[in-house]
């Protein structure tokens, strides 16, 4: 049953990781594909402005020319004026940047000796009216080119522009080539980052899971034990009961055993609620603190003296020795139940003719209690989980002791809500120590 559980749990347990991985997976997708989007769409905005931006001086120019005296002559940019190539040059291998095509109201090219061998490529941008004042990109002969239409005013100073339609022509091969290349560096370098991420929410998620796969694991435990320790004295209680049953007529005397143990029952499932409901206030951070500052001598007393009594009545040895004058940030009843689960579980794993003691220390700004016994001791595997819920070293002595194995996790959440620390060491010859460390407000 206990493997079929196992199991069950491995299976959920692996059910989330692949959701979490899946989850980890496509965070990291959807933010390489915005942050790619972002800046190739950053980068062309900017390359189209830049273009965008040449084409606006050129018809501001255009716009604003000035007066011309003579015959005027309208070349494309760059080209000296005294070449004129024929209009059937061939095409350029090389791109060109701006041109500029004047045409008359009936849509015919008038500037064709000015363009030179660009003529040959130009002649087939289509000039439509509706185009007016707009950026428009065209294709050509695999060239790419981006065009602004506009109307010249009849009063402009140049007559070759005055009341003609201007088209101002920017090829952008270059820009485009660098796009081009942007975006396949972009998806290349994305793709290798992709790569990364999926290695890296494999290992995210293996981090992010496992405090959760340890509280899984330590939750099903925890409900398993308590199930299992709420389960016997029930068991114990309903059989005592059924049997008084069968006992109609008896009297309480007759009956007395039975009663006997089922309060006894009862009340170890009382202090198993109590342990129970408090482990749950301490995990929600639910529990009330009442801290104050006061010295060891003024509340360790308490619970300390009583156990010599119930030490020695067990034929032990019991000896404390608080001596230290420092102030602490305590809650006293707290600290009094801490000491109460330290000496009773000495008192239960020291046989007879065995010692007790308790001590205390100032090393390092820091206050040292410890309670020691000279009893069967604590292995170094046990060391480890010893401060686990329902976890004993000898099981088969629960009966014996009466314990359910809840005390020394009490212990550590106490000793965790002052900041402070709880460990074991061995007591040579024989024997453990529980030495717990607090801070010190203040030494006097």
């Amino acid at each position: 049953m206990k493997k079929k559980r196992k199991t069950k749990l491995s299976k959920i347990i692996r059910k989330q990781q692949i959701q979490q991985f899946v989850l980890v997976m496509a965070t990291f997708a959807i933010l390489f594909i915005s942050l790619g989007m972002i800046v190739f769409h950053t980068f062309e905005s900017n390359t189209y402005n830049g273009i965008d931006h040449g084409i606006d001086k050129q018809i501001k120019d255009i716009r604003d020319s000035p007066k011309v005296i003579g015959q005027p002559q309208i070349h494309a940019p760059g080209q000296d004026d005294k070449q004129q190539p024929a209009q059937n040059s061939p095409q350029p291998k090389a791109p060109f940047q701006t041109s500029i095509l004047i045409y008359n109201s009936k849509k015919e090219l008038v500037n064709k000796s000015g363009l030179g061998n660009r003529y040959s490529v130009l002649k087939n941008v289509p000039m439509r009216k509706s185009d007016l004042n707009k950026k428009i990109n065209i294709t050509i002969n695999n060239m790419n080119f981006r065009t602004e239409l506009i109307k010249v005013s009849k009063d402009n100073n140049n007559d070759a522009y005055a009341g003609k339609y201007v088209m101002v022509v920017q090829n952008f091969d270059n820009q485009m080539e660098s796009l081009e290349s942007f975006e396949h560096i972009l998806i290349v370098s994305f793709g290798i980052f992709w790569l990364i991420s999926l290695v890296l929410s494999y290992l995210l998620t293996k981090i992010t899971m496992r405090p959760i796969i340890r509280s899984w694991k330590q939750q099903s435990e925890f409900v398993n034990d308590a199930a299992h320790e709420l389960r016997t004295p029930l068991a114990i209680i309903q059989g005592k009961m059924e049997y008084m049953l069968t006992k109609p007529n008896d009297t309480i005397i007759e009956q007395a055993e039975p009663i006997s143990v089922s309060l006894d029952e009862v009340n170890r499932l009382n202090s198993l609620t109590n342990s129970l409901l408090e482990l749950a206030r301490a995990d929600q951070s639910t529990t009330k603190m009442s801290f104050q500052i006061v010295e060891p001598e003024s509340f360790l007393a308490d619970p300390i003296k009583p156990f010599k009594d119930i030490v020695e009545s067990q034929k032990k040895h019991y000896s404390y020795d608080i001596k230290e004058k420092v102030s602490l940030n305590v809650d006293r009843d707290k600290i009094k139940q801490l000491l109460i689960i330290l000496l009773d579980n000495a008192t239960k794993y020291t046989p007879e003719g065995g010692t007790i003691s308790i001590a205390d220390k100032v090393d390092n700004g820091k206050y040292y209690i410890t309670v020691s016994d000279t009893g069967v001791g604590i292995s170094d595997e046990d060391k480890q989980k010893i401060f686990g819920r329902f976890y004993r070293v000898d099981k088969s002595r629960t009966k014996a002791t009466g314990g359910h194995g809840l005390g020394l996790s009490i212990a550590k959440q106490i000793v965790k809500s002052h900041h402070g620390k709880i460990f074991i060491e061995d007591n040579h010859p024989q024997g453990s120590k529980f030495i717990v460390e607090l801070p010190i407000k203040h030494k006097r």
